[in-house]
């Protein structure tokens, strides 16, 4: 038994010595406030029956305003509320926002409930897919776009002022101010209207850029028109339209980007560089075999390549300095490949004639001197060298002929 309270008295005075045990610490929660919320209308007066519903981060809570238009809501100290409100005459816009909550007064204006349809046309008729925007004091209430029937109705709004706006592309955009009461209707005609689109087609390889004409410039659907010498070319194109303009040319890499046409004239510049390419121009293409033959790489605006490699019959053979040049060693007759290729980029090769020293090259044939030519004197031609039946021995028999004639007479 003294042994049982001996070990007792232990296990009690290890407990003191090692301190009370910790507990686990309790989730704190949030301390709560409460929001006296009254709703009323335009002139002030309460409204009961108001179905609320306040929402901050990870929480929510409802209440329903009672005849004096007061309903008590909690929430969490220093959150941020939203409160909406619900209730089959009024309406409110937009919700109520309260900020940083604390234990105080809160009052929500509501409005008579309204709904406005608004028709939209053109000369020709209803016009669908139009957008109609709604907005009071510069927020938007609502927005959807026209039915086929050109309609628009909207969902319950406060009753007051408001903008209405309808946008369509190619159309010019209407704003008009109504006022809205019950059940209102707006008739709102909009117009087809264009402007002038000017884009300007340049390269940036030049300082200033250089103008580049001929080019082929497309506009979406409207259509293409070629740039003038100015780098310029203007047509027509609806407005309030959104359009993708490319430009295009031989030996240009093409371009294009997206424009927003609004209700006046535009101006846009593309910029298009000329296709990478290079060119090897051997100064000269004919070499006496075994000399060296001077070569330039040219990129495709004519400036000198440094680093080209350059290839004679498909061969490395040396590589441009600074300036473009290098000097290459046709050692055979004949007629050979030149190139010139850098990491990205081959040139077309071209020919060159390598010339024997002090002979023609074997593919042409040995020149040979033309026969000197009769010239007449206006004896009759069939006496002449050439003629059938005159030969040398007709000429020799013709001479003895002679002496022997006058051989005679001189006797």
């Amino acid at each position: 038994m003294r042994l049982v309270v001996l070990v007792a008295l232990l296990v009690v005075m290890g407990g003191l010595l090692a301190g009370p045990v910790a507990a686990p610490a309790a989730a704190q929660s949030s301390e709560v406030v409460t929001l006296t919320v009254s709703v009323v209308d335009r002139g002030g007066e309460p409204v009961g029956g108001a179905d609320l519903t306040a929402t901050w981060e990870n929480g929510s809570t409802t209440a329903t305003t009672t005849s004096n238009g007061k309903a008590f809501v909690d929430v969490p100290r220093g959150t941020n509320v939203t409160v909406e409100v619900s209730h089959p005459a009024f309406v409110r816009n937009h919700p109520f926002a309260v900020r940083n909550a604390t234990q105080r007064d809160v009052t929500i204006p509501v409005s008579r409930e309204a709904r406005l349809s608004v028709a939209v046309a053109d000369t020709t008729g209803a016009v669908a897919d139009a957008r109609v925007v709604l907005r009071q004091d510069g927020r938007v209430v609502a927005q959807a776009p026209t039915g086929d029937d050109g309609a628009f109705v909207s969902d319950r709004i406060e009753e007051g002022e408001y903008t209405v706006a309808v946008l369509k592309q190619g159309y010019f955009r209407n704003v008009t101010a109504v006022n809205v009461s019950n059940e209102t209707r707006a008739d709102i005609t909009i117009e087809r209207g264009t402007v002038i689109l000017t884009v300007g087609v340049r390269d940036p390889q030049f300082s200033p850029p250089g103008s580049v004409g001929n080019a082929t410039v497309r506009v979406g659907s409207v259509g293409q028109i070629q740039t003038l010498e100015s780098g310029d070319a203007s047509l027509s194109v609806p407005v309030n339209t959104d359009l993708s303009v490319g430009v295009e040319k031989a030996g240009y890499d093409g371009s294009t980007t997206s424009v927003s046409v609004g209700e006046s004239d535009l101006r846009v510049n593309l910029s298009i560089s000329r296709t990478p390419s290079l060119r090897v121009e051997p100064l000269g293409t004919r070499v006496v075999a075994g000399e060296r033959l001077s070569v330039e790489v040219v990129d495709e605006y004519g400036d000198p390549v440094a680093g080209a490699t350059i290839l004679l019959d498909d061969e490395s053979a040396g590589t441009t300095d600074a300036d473009g040049r290098a000097a290459v060693t046709v050692a055979e007759p004949g007629n050979h490949t030149l190139a010139a290729a850098t990491a990205d980029l081959t040139a077309d090769p071209t020919t060159i004639r390598a010339i024997p020293e002090g002979g023609t090259t074997a593919t042409e044939p040995p020149s040979t001197t033309p026969a000197p030519t009769a010239t007449g004197t206006g004896s009759d031609p069939g006496t002449g060298p050439g003629v059938p039946g005159f030969t040398p021995l007709t000429a020799l028999l013709a001479v003895a002929t002679a002496l022997a004639v006058l051989a005679v007479r001189r006797r």
